[in-house]
């Protein structure tokens, strides 16, 4: 197995083609569904970490949530910042590795979301995304914690699968350590007979495994759907949303 090293930095500016598969209906759903469960409205402030290139920050910005976008990419955050611009929404940009974030009851709901989970050698560091975010959440706010099963990749695991993103190709190869339930994958982008790859590394989890580590970092009221219909979670559901709350201070009970 190849070592996990800072994979992130080279594949997600390659990896920016794949956002055109999902569709502004989608996107929007979604974003109804964050809205719903994490009882936020306009005003409340929002934690997207990290943000991508905006597809839930722009959207929930428009609602009049104010938002507070993280993310290590550069390229990601210049894109996002002036999609802001050009529809005159605010969104607050911050260039940072998630594990890095330091803010302190701030604010009212944060997310994770779209697998951007699990990425760390280290367990500790993976357990470490979850305290920071829990650390940033005022008393009583709710974080989303959007990943795929664990148990779903097991029953329907394919060593390789291809699909179309825009003008560009897209293998990926895989393989499972079942020892630390980590994915080691290559992905191969080929686009006008140009091929550019990368490795990734990716900790996959089960439902149980992060309703313990929620509760590890004070995470209470901890819910999991497995759909925005709030289907329950089963080795049915490809996709994990995982919501949990910060208790509120004995003070304001």
């Amino acid at each position: 197995m190849i070592k996990n090293t800072d994979w992130w930095n080279d594949f997600f500016p390659t990896f920016r083609s794949v956002f055109y598969r999902i569709s502004k209906k989608d996107t929007n759903a979604q974003v109804r569904y964050i809205i719903k469960k994490l009882n936020i409205s306009p005003g409340n402030k929002f934690l997207d970490c990290p943000c991508g290139i905006g597809r839930i920050a722009l959207p929930l910005a428009g609602r009049g949530i104010k938002v507070t976008g993280i993310d290590i990419i550069p390229s990601y955050l210049e894109e996002l910042g002036k999609k802001a611009k050009r529809q005159d929404l605010m969104i607050k940009l911050v260039r940072n590795d998630m594990r890095r974030i330091n803010f302190k009851e701030e604010f009212d709901a944060g997310a994770n979301l779209w697998t951007s989970y699990g990425y760390f050698e280290k367990e500790s560091d993976n357990l470490l995304v979850l305290k920071k975010m829990y650390q940033a959440l005022k008393p009583g706010g709710k974080f989303m914690l959007h990943v795929i099963n664990r148990d779903w990749i097991m029953a329907n695991y394919s060593p390789r699968d291809w699909f179309q993103a825009g003008d560009i190709r897209v293998l990926e190869k895989r393989k499972f350590d079942y020892a630390t339930s980590i994915n080691h994958s290559e992905w191969c982008f080929l686009k006008e007979g140009k091929e550019t790859s990368h490795q990734v590394i990716i900790r996959m989890y089960s439902y149980h495994e992060l309703i313990a580590m929620f509760k590890s970092v004070g995470f209470v009221d901890i819910n999991g759907y497995g759909t925005i219909k709030d289907e329950p979670i089963s080795r049915d559901t490809m996709m994990m949303f995982i919501i949990g709350t910060k208790p509120r201070k004995k003070s304001d009970r």
